[in-house]
């Protein structure tokens, strides 16, 4: 949302709220939380998608506000670049030149008054009105004529640097780095060798534990993909237990999206990965990329395909990790199923309750900022392949289909992937996949302290079960008419709340680590390193003869790369509404009275000292000790 419509925003806040208070107060609602109807809509393993109709107006200005705190770091795109015979600076490229055009920014106002006129006042929750929403594929502020700088494929990989903000040093602290981060575009031995510490030391945002072993049971389904193209070389690997793989072929079921002109494209690979025996380092050795649909088929092996046809496959592999990370890492595991439990929460148990205590700290934004994303899609989205609410809708559907709760928990997902420490611990635990170490050490700092939490609240395993309130949250959770998620455990004991709660938890607090600067900066925000889609949409051959500024060809255009920029710096150069860490210090502000050895007030300190001593080591060397919200706001 540009800083030209916060006024308009502002200015009809009001009749959305009168307009809210209205609506819920003729159909009697109450506090009671409804959910979109998509499963009348043909997607019954979504879980529930919370509407919270009366929370969209405060939602709008927050975010309005924290697009305006964006404006120094957009102002720091001041190092200029020559491209197609323009000479301009970053700002430019990215978000175009100043227009001064006031009847087009009047319309623009105007379709925007109208669009959030029609989401709160005409949409009742009926079917088709959900449909008609979901289905929109404009929005008032892309609707502009677009600049012809912002159209334009980068000719050189060092402008990748132009998304680099001079502003907090983060263009200075990366210049060292833009050397190496190039050559991932021209090199191919230094595409490879940086391909896998690229995920594993920067995916912490977006959840990237996507790695998974090649073993006796899984091979099979590999070998099949690959063919003919399973060497004996490959075999040698798996026998050794050095064979792994990132499989991404999920993603055939998209189609290319066409925006502002251009295509938008995400290939469903699948990459296979070899490991060094010595060093434990991991390298790609071969990359199948397909179409919509498993179409325009192409298997590329490192040293046999040409140079520039394997860093396009690397290329193609990253898009689509990319776009996991976005929506299925992040957006996924850590806002749709937690906004499914914290509805059901608010719907079954009184605000009284010891649990409705418990999480009320990390409950809120969470529900009206989702519903913002749906309603206003093109203003708020990234700029993936994923171009509607209503395909994000289909894909996670799909995604949703078979998976159960725990699935979602890093020590699952790891286990079930056959990743173990061992493998990848050369100097020190985990140094070799370093986010997979992060995300245990929180998932076990939450056990910790959920554990204090419920053996300090219910005596027994008799008392979770005689909770009235407890059963009937578990028993809305799983109907498939409200919560609708899928594979949680009957409340008949401590331990299995504690597993459910943890799991809760753990997803609300990680996506903190979402806003530090070091997660965008400056590894996610150089966009070859993780590209939000591809601009072309065929896939070359492997023996394709693909120079430099043809790659550039494939990947982000000026605008798009904007777009990344604006969504990065929401997160990193936006304050949060609520730090998880008090500033008046971490035995303030408890759950539980005012006494800091109550304990589960004590357990809640020891997890803040838990968050602020894992700032300390993965925000350096300048943690933001309260950039990490309390709640998902974003």
């Amino acid at each position: 949302m540009t800083w030209n419509n916060i006024l308009v925003v502002l200015g009809i806040l009001l009749l959305l709220s009168i307009a809210a208070y209205f609506l819920f107060r003729r159909r009697d609602y109450g506090k009671r939380i409804r959910r979109l109807p998509l499963h009348l809509l043909g997607y019954p393993n979504i879980p529930g998608v919370p509407f919270v109709l009366s929370e969209i107006p405060g939602t709008l200005l927050r975010l309005s506000k924290r697009a305006y705190a964006t404006t120094q770091a957009k102002s720091g795109l001041n190092n200029t670049y020559k491209i197609d015979g323009f000479d301009a600076n970053g700002y430019s490229y990215l978000y175009g030149r100043e227009k001064d055009i006031p009847a087009e920014q009047e319309m623009d106002r105007q379709q925007l008054k109208a669009d959030m006129e029609t989401a709160i006042l005409e949409n009742e929750l009926r079917p088709e009105k959900v449909r008609s929403r979901l289905e929109d594929n404009t929005h008032p502020l892309t609707a502009q004529t677009e600049d012809p700088i912002t159209l334009l494929s980068l000719t050189a990989p060092e402008q990748f640097a132009m998304s680099w903000t001079t502003f907090n040093a983060v263009y200075e602290d990366a210049k060292p780095q833009l050397t190496l981060r190039a050559a991932t575009l021209t090199d191919p031995e230094v595409a490879n060798r940086e391909f896998w510490p690229t995920i594993a030391q920067h995916g912490f945002a977006y959840n990237l534990l996507i790695l998974q072993k090649v073993n006796a049971e899984n091979a099979a389904d590999f070998k099949a993909a690959f063919g003919e193209e399973w060497t004996a070389e490959i075999e040698t690997l798996l026998e050794r237990q050095l064979l792994y793989a990132i499989d991404l072929r999920f993603y055939e079921i998209l189609q290319p999206q066409t925006v502002k002109g251009n295509p938008r494209f995400t290939p469903a690979t699948l990459t296979l990965l070899a490991q060094e025996p010595s060093t434990k380092a991991l390298e790609p050795i071969k990359v199948i990329v397909t179409g919509y649909q498993g179409t325009q088929k192409q298997i590329y092996t490192y040293g046999v395909a040409t140079p520039g046809a394997w860093l396009y496959a690397l290329q193609a592999a990253k898009t689509s990790i990319t776009l996991y990370g976005i929506w299925m890492g992040h957006v996924w595991h850590w806002h749709i199923v937690s906004a499914a439990l914290l509805m059901t929460l608010n719907n079954e148990v009184e605000e009284t309750h010891p649990l409705r205590l418990f999480m009320a700290p990390q409950s809120s934004f969470l529900l009206a900022f989702n519903d913002v994303l749906l309603l206003l899609w093109k203003g708020i989205a990234p700029p993936t392949s994923v171009s509607s609410a209503k395909e994000f809708i289909a894909m996670t559907d799909a995604f949703a289909k078979g998976r159960v709760y725990f699935d979602d928990d890093p020590d699952v997902t790891l286990g079930k992937f056959g990743i173990h420490k061992s493998d990848f611990s050369q100097n020190s635990d985990w140094d070799q996949f370093p986010i997979a170490g992060q995300m245990l050490q929180l998932w076990q700092a939450t056990s910790d302290y959920v554990s204090a939490f419920v053996n300090n609240t219910w005596a027994n395993d008799a008392a979770v079960v005689a909770d009235k309130q407890l059963q009937a949250w578990l028993a809305a959770s799983t109907n498939p008419e409200e919560g609708n998620v899928a594979g949680l455990p009957a409340l008949d004991s401590r331990a299995n709340l504690i597993r459910t709660l943890q799991s809760l938890v753990f997803r609300l607090t990680a996506h903190g680590s979402a806003r530090l600067n070091h997660s965008a900066n400056p590894v996610l925000s150089f966009v070859p390193n993780f590209p939000p889609c591809l601009q072309l949409t065929d896939i070359p051959p492997a023996n394709a003869d693909i120079n430099t500024e043809a790659l550039l060809r494939y990947l982000p255009k000026t605008g798009t790369i904007g777009e990344m920029m604006t969504f990065y710096f929401t997160f990193a150069f936006s304050a949060p509404y609520v730090p998880f860490l008090p500033l008046a210090g971490n035995n303030t502000e408890l759950i539980f009275g005012d006494d800091p050895t109550e304990p589960r007030n004590a357990a809640l300190i020891a997890f803040r000292e838990y968050i602020h001593d894992f700032i300390t080591g993965y925000d350096a060397p300048t943690p933001q000790y309260y950039q990490w919200p309390r709640n998902i706001e974003t």
